[in-house]
């Protein structure tokens, strides 16, 4: 077979994981998941690639907010930078050359790859203190101004003093550590699934795109 009928036979193949397999599991490792499941199958792990299987096989994870049809390319690339990041080195490459997981990435892989075929039973467990927290940041999130004014439909009048208090952060601080303090709301968002925060840090990311890039 070429590589492109190899291509298309494994996508072909994708099944829809059951939302109770994988319901305890964060993004991070479900694309962690998806990338080796690409390299074990002769498919070379490349951005594209790897969102449109991630939405196959877990759709309800990486589909657009509104429109469930289609995959979230964004929250694909975000799960991809957290897992490359050096505060966790799951996966080592880049959007145009590929991913690959890494010797720390395997040992979270095989962990994860056992909940998903179901040899270790899905529970709270994996990530109950982890989800202890999240839950708290984001129930801080939304006693914050800025939130409430998303909610009102005021999200335009939002100011910059009000997106770093949102993200808990001086006038001082680094392009960079507040991209990186967005991106962590987002997976918490992701992960607890509120919809409607991640749809406000979304919307915050584009119209204040100037404090991140």
């Amino acid at each position: 077979m070429t590589n492109i009928s190899v291509e298309l036979a494994f996508f072909e193949s994708l099944k829809v994981f059951d939302k109770g397999v994988f319901s305890h599991i964060d993004n991070d490792r479900l694309i962690l998941y998806v990338v080796s499941l690409l390299g074990e199958s002769g498919v070379e792990p490349t951005f594209d690639k790897i969102a449109v299987a991630a939405f196959k096989l877990f759709p309800s994870r990486f589909s657009l907010i509104g429109f469930p049809q289609f995959p979230d390319a964004k929250r694909v690339h975000d799960c991809l930078w957290h897992c490359t990041y050096k505060t966790k080195m799951w996966l080592s490459g880049n959007p145009k050359s590929g991913f690959a997981i890494t010797e720390k990435g395997r040992y979270v892989l095989n962990e994860t790859k056992r909940r998903l075929s179901g040899e270790v039973e899905a529970s709270k467990e994996f990530d109950t203190k982890a989800r202890r927290k999240e839950v708290y940041f984001v129930e801080l999130l939304k006693k914050t101004s800025a939130f409430r004014k998303f909610t009102e439909g005021n999200g335009n009048s939002i100011s910059s003093i009000e997106i770093r208090e949102l993200l808990r952060v001086g006038n001082e601080t680094s392009k960079e550590i507040l991209k990186k303090n967005l991106l962590r709301y987002l997976e918490y968002a992701q992960k607890l699934e509120e919809r409607h925060v991640e749809e406000f840090l979304k919307f915050v990311q584009i119209r204040w795109e100037n404090l991140f890039e």
